[in-house]
C-alpha cells in the first residue's frame, strides 16, 4: 500500500508492507516530480493519501496515480473517531487531516496520554488525553514561515540559512532567525504549561516535520521523534473499520 502525505511544503511517501513502513521518499509539493521510488516498489494494492496541499496537488496526484497503475487514490478525510480516538473538536471537519492522523499515531505510539507536535509551514500542538479523547491543539507559524515574513519586503535582506545563538545576534540575519526560532520555543513553553494543567500530568510528547531538528535543539521538552508519524496514521485509518 502506497501511504502519501502532501503537506504546504512537501510531499512525503512511504510503502506498507504489512508489518512496517519502507522506501520513505520526499519531494517539494510545488514540483511536478514524483519520487522514483513510487515506480521501484512496484504496483502497489491501494493508495492512501493525506492531503493538505490542495485540489491542485490532489488532482496532480489523482492524475499520476491513474496514469501510472490505473488506481483510484483514496483521500483520507476525518472522522469523528477513529483508531480509538475521539475528537473534541467542534467541527471535526475543519480539523486538518494531517493533524487528526498525527494524533493518532501518536497515541498509538504512547498508549497514554500523549502531545504531538508537527514542525512544518506551521508548528501545530495536539493533545489526547490517556482515555483517547483529542482534546484540541494550537496552530501558529513555523520557524521558516516567521522568518520569510520578516524578509519578504525587507530590501538588501537575504537570508540563506536559519541559525540560532545562546548570545545575542550582531547581524540582522541572525537577529531574525534566532528571534524566530525563540519565538517558536517560547510558544512551545506556554502549550506545555497549559497541557500539564489540562492532562494532570506530564504526556508522552512526540514531534515530526521538517522542522522537528530545529526545535528539538532549542526547546527543553524530550521529544520523541517519528519523522513518518502521518503516514502511521494512514495505515491506521485503513486497517480501522467504519
Amino acid at each position: 500500500m502506497l501511504l502519501i502525505d502532501a503537506g504546504n511544503s512537501r510531499i512525503k511517501s512511504g510503502f506498507w508492507d504489512g508489518t512496517s513502513i519502507a522506501s520513505m521518499a520526499t519531494v517539494e509539493t510545488d514540483t511536478s516530480a514524483s519520487p522514483d521510488d513510487w515506480q521501484r516498489c512496484g504496483r502497489p494494492l491501494r493508495v492512501l493519501v493525506s492531503n493538505v496541499a490542495g485540489d491542485e496537488v490532489a488532482r496532480k496526484l489523482t492524475a499520476w496515480v491513474k496514469a501510472t497503475w490505473s488506481l483510484e487514490p483514496t483521500f483520507v478525510g476525518v472522522r469523528r473517531d477513529a483508531a480509538g480516538v475521539v475528537t473534541q473538536y467542534e467541527n471535526p471537519e475543519q480539523l486538518g487531516v494531517d493533524r487528526w492522523l498525527a494524533a493518532l499515531a501518536a497515541y498509538k505510539i504512547a498508549a497514554g496520554a500523549v502531545a504531538v507536535i508537527d514542525a512544518g509551514t506551521a508548528l501545530t500542538v495536539d493533545i489526547v488525553d490517556r482515555h483517547g479523547r483529542h482534546l484540541g491543539g494550537s496552530i501558529s507559524p513555523g520557524v521558516a514561515l516567521m522568518v520569510a515574513s520578516l524578509t519578504r519586503n525587507t530590501a538588501r535582506l537575504s537570508l540563506d540559512s536559519i541559525e540560532h545563538t545562546d548570545s545575542v545576534a550582531t547581524n540582522t540575519a541572525t537577529a531574525i532567525s534566532m528571534g524566530c526560532i525563540d519565538a517558536v520555543a517560547g510558544g512551545i513553553d506556554k502549550m506545555r504549561q497549559k497541557v500539564r494543567a489540562r492532562l494532570a500530568a506530564e504526556p508522552l510528547w512526540i514531534i515530526t516535520g521538517g522542522e522537528a531538528p530545529i526545535i528539538m535543539d532549542i526547546s527543553p521538552v524530550e521529544f520523541r521523534h517519528v519523522p513518518d508519524l502521518v503516514l502511521r496514521g494512514l495505515v491506521l485509518v485503513a486497517n480501522d473499520p467504519l
